[in-house]
């Protein structure tokens, strides 16, 4: 009886979370690289993030959350221009969109986000970590395998982008 209750209660939460994004109907634009010389050497390949724009509708309950924005707080705003730029490469694209950003060969330059929807407007960062790299718990046995994957990671020395949502980036426009 409980799993059914549970199951009933996670059901309409998951298709609420899919209902609020919205298509991608744009094929994927892949960033362009500055300085092809010294930063084409480094791509390792590229990985596809999802960007969104997204608008508090209530920011008195944001504040009630801590200043942290719920789903059911936020809607999305479709055809925001947005800009996303670092050292190394740059991309100009209309939300929800995919972008093909590269996999770089020593760290990279963090990557700015900046977005404009008429009036409003919003910025993100996104820092590149080395891929593969997992945080261990406090046991010696999640130690141990941190220290084993930031070795590995390390010798690999590849650095992505990852998104600052479950859905991929999201920034926030005022």
């Amino acid at each position: 009886m409980f799993r059914k209750l549970a199951l009933a209660g996670a059901l309409p939460l998951a298709l609420g979370a899919c209902m609020q994004n919205a298509e991608v109907t744009t094929p994927p634009v892949t960033v362009a690289l500055k300085n092809q010389s010294t930063t084409a050497p480094r791509v390792q390949g590229y990985k596809e993030l999802t960007f969104r724009t997204h608008v508090v509708l209530d920011k008195e309950k944001m504040k009630a959350t801590g200043g942290q924005p719920s789903s059911a707080n936020m809607r999305e705003v479709v055809g925001a221009r947005c800009t996303i730029e670092s050292t190394e490469f740059k991309a100009t694209f209309i939300t929800p969109a995919l972008v093909n950003v590269p996999v770089l060969k020593r760290r990279p330059t963090p990557a700015y986000v900046q977005c404009n929807a008429g009036e409003q407007s919003g910025r993100t960062t996104l820092k590149p970590e080395l891929n593969g790299t997992v945080v261990g718990g406090a046991s010696a046995a999640g130690l141990l395998a941190a220290a084993i994957t930031a070795s590995i990671a390390a010798g690999r020395d590849n650095w992505s982008f990852i998104g600052n949502s479950a859905s991929g980036v999201s920034i926030l426009v005022e």
